[in-house]
């Protein structure tokens, strides 16, 4: 995997605010889709912390690098740490060389040091989605193995209007800031960067 060229620092501080309130967006969104449904991550085993997520955008780089920045240092070494450990066990999982399951750096005591800075797929995984592509197909996305469990007959959560904020605020950042590599990383690959 090519790694990305080093990022521009984002000096206005407005690009923090923009994606938080689009975040908040999506929290509310989900926890209606969530609500409607009964269903809920409390207990659950197969902890989506554990599996391998790719993230692709600036905005979310950033803002998890805004989170991390608010650490104090030896959260921040633990987790970098942790990290560092993490990134090459998901290459090797993305690779298929095994299956091991490999916890977020950003998990303690089962939950996330970064909650409130966490990337869109941690925001909107589980529950039942649909999306509408710009050729006007539709792809349905089932949820997780729990929430076809606990509610079969649920509407799904239209990411749609979602992923079009999304995709406004990223293009502004990648105007403003020059970047226009492509990403795919993991929280592990983003810590790192």
């Amino acid at each position: 995997m090519s790694r990305p060229r080093p990022l521009i620092k984002i000096e206005n501080p407005e690009w923090a605010h923009r994606i938080k309130h689009l975040f908040d967006k999506m929290d509310r969104s989900y926890d209606a889709a969530s609500a409607g449904s009964g269903f809920t991550c409390t207990g659950c085993e197969d902890n989506c912390c554990l599996s391998l997520f790719y993230h692709h955008t600036l905005m979310e780089l950033f803002y998890l690098k805004e989170g991390l920045a608010t650490l104090p240092e030896e959260a921040l070494a633990t987790i970098t740490f942790r990290a560092q450990e993490a990134a090459p066990l998901l290459h090797r999982r993305a690779n298929g060389e095994t299956d091991a399951k490999v916890p977020c750096p950003l998990m303690e005591e089962g939950k996330c040091m970064l909650y409130d800075h966490r990337p869109m797929v941690c925001r909107l995984h589980g529950v039942a989605h649909i999306l509408e592509r710009p050729d006007g197909s539709v792809i349905d996305g089932p949820g997780c193995a729990r929430f076809e469990q606990a509610s079969p007959e649920s509407q799904p959560l239209n990411r749609t209007p979602l992923y079009r904020e999304m995709a406004i605020l990223e293009k502004g950042l990648r105007e403003e800031t020059g970047f226009a590599d492509r990403l795919k990383l993991t929280i592990a690959e983003m810590i790192l960067l």
